[in-house]
C-alpha cells in the first residue's frame, strides 16, 4: 500500500490525521503523510505527531517503494489509534522559498544562455545550484549581474503552477524540461509538473510557495568554478 502524499497537493497544509500501516521500532508508514520524504535536492521535512497525550519528533523521513517510512524518536505507543501529524512550518517554508527561487534561477540561466541545472541542494541556512553551459558561451556571462538579474524577475509576481500530465505529454515539451524527464525512470507514467509563469517549467516532486512574491529576500553569496564548463552559485535568503 503506496502512501498518500498530501504535500503534492498542498504545500501548505501544517496538520492532518492519519493511521498507522506498519510498525517496525520506530519506523512508521501512515496511510497518508503531509511530511516530505526529500528528494531533488530538498531536505525531508521535520516535526512532531500526536497520539492522545504523547508527542513524538518525526527526526527523518524518506521514501521506499512508493512508501513515505517516518523516523519517530520512539515507538508509537498504540499502532491501532490514529495519530496527528504537524510539520515544522518555519523549516518547510523555508524550504519552499529556497526551492522555488532555484527554479527561478535556473530558468532565468536556461533561457538566456542555455544553461542546464545540474544539481541543487538545499542545506540549513544556504541553497546551491550547479549548472553547466556551453563552453563558447560561460566565459560571457555577466555573473556579476546576476543577483541584479534575479531580484528583477522576483519584484514582479509570478504564479507557480502545480499540475500532473503524461510522460508522453511532458516529452514533446521543449526547454530544460525535457532533459530531467530523460532521466526518470520508464516506468513511470505521470509526471508532477511545477511551473512558474514566463521564467520556468519543470518535472519535480518537492514544495514550492504559490507566487514568488512569497520569496523572501535573498543574496548569492559566493560563484565557484566548478571545471571548465560548469558554475556552482551559493544563494542565501537574508530575512
Amino acid at each position: 500500500m503506496e502512501t498518500k502524499e498530501l504535500y503534492t497537493e498542498d504545500s501548505y497544509l501544517k496538520e492532518c490525521s492519519s493511521e498507522v500501516v506498519l510498525m517496525q521500532d520506530q519506523f512508521i508508514t501512515f496511510n497518508k503523510t503531509i511530511f516530505y520524504p526529500g528528494g531533488g535536492g530538498q531536505p525531508c521535512d521535520i516535526g512532531v505527531i500526536k497520539q492522545g497525550d504523547e508527542i513524538y519528533r518525526v527526526l527523518n523521513v524518506n521514501k521506499v517503494e512508493g512508501k513515505i517510512i517516518h523516523e519517530l524518536d520512539r515507538p508509537l505507543h498504540d499502532i491501532s489509534q490514529p495519530v496527528v501529524m504537524q510539520i515544522d512550518w518555519d523549516w518547510r517554508f523555508k524550504n519552499m522559498q529556497y526551492h522555488t527561487l532555484l527554479h527561478v534561477i535556473s530558468g532565468y540561466m536556461y533561457q538566456h544562455y542555455n544553461g542546464l541545472a545540474t544539481s541543487s541542494q538545499i542545506e540549513m541556512d544556504y541553497a546551491r545550484l550547479e549548472l553547466s553551459f556551453s563552453p563558447d558561451i560561460i566565459e560571457e556571462i555577466p555573473f556579476d549581474r546576476l543577483e541584479e538579474s534575479i531580484k528583477k524577475i522576483l519584484s514582479d509576481s509570478h504564479e507557480v503552477i502545480i499540475r500532473t500530465i503524461s510522460r508522453v505529454a511532458a516529452e514533446q515539451k521543449e526547454g530544460a524540461i525535457k532533459t530531467v524527464i530523460n532521466l526518470l525512470p520508464a516506468s513511470l507514467n505521470e509526471i508532477r509538473v511545477v511551473q512558474i509563469k514566463d521564467i520556468d517549467e519543470q518535472a519535480c516532486g518537492g514544495t514550492h510557495v504559490n507566487n514568488t512574491t512569497e520569496i523572501n529576500d535573498f543574496s548569492i553569496v559566493k560563484i565557484q568554478n566548478k571545471g571548465q564548463t560548469k558554475k556552482r552559485i551559493r544563494i542565501q535568503l537574508t530575512s
